[in-house]
């Protein structure tokens, strides 16, 4: 079973983000093959230097650090998201792979399970 985490949500506006990754954990605990896409605010999720801890919040950065720990290495990023919001990969805290419109929609169709933040 292959499991696509399309993550959309900034990393502090509320405890959707968080919840998120750690269902993306668990997904991963259990062995099933897990593959996460940030788009929109999401890819806010992935820079550097966050201190979640700062506004009440667990570190989306530390979480996300983990990933690699659950077999959890397929992490995608949109490449229109990132031109949006003026930002480059040397951001970034983790490597993505960073695609277009048509390799998400690829990424989406090979997907068994699609979870939406």
């Amino acid at each position: 079973m292959k499991f696509l985490y399309l993550l959309r949500r900034p990393p502090y506006s509320g405890s959707l983000a968080a919840e998120a990754i750690d269902s993306i954990l668990v997904a991963g605990v259990f062995d099933q093959q897990v593959c996460v896409l940030f788009k929109d605010d999401g890819v806010l999720q992935l820079l550097k230097n966050q201190q979640g801890q700062l506004l009440g919040h667990r570190s989306v950065n530390r979480m996300l650090s983990v990933l690699p720990e659950y077999d959890i290495d397929e992490l995608f990023v949109c490449a229109r998201s990132l031109e949006v919001r003026n930002l480059s990969s040397d951001q970034l805290a983790l490597p993505v792979q960073i695609v277009n419109e048509a390799e998400q929609q690829m990424l989406i169709a090979a997907a068994n399970v699609v979870m939406n933040d």
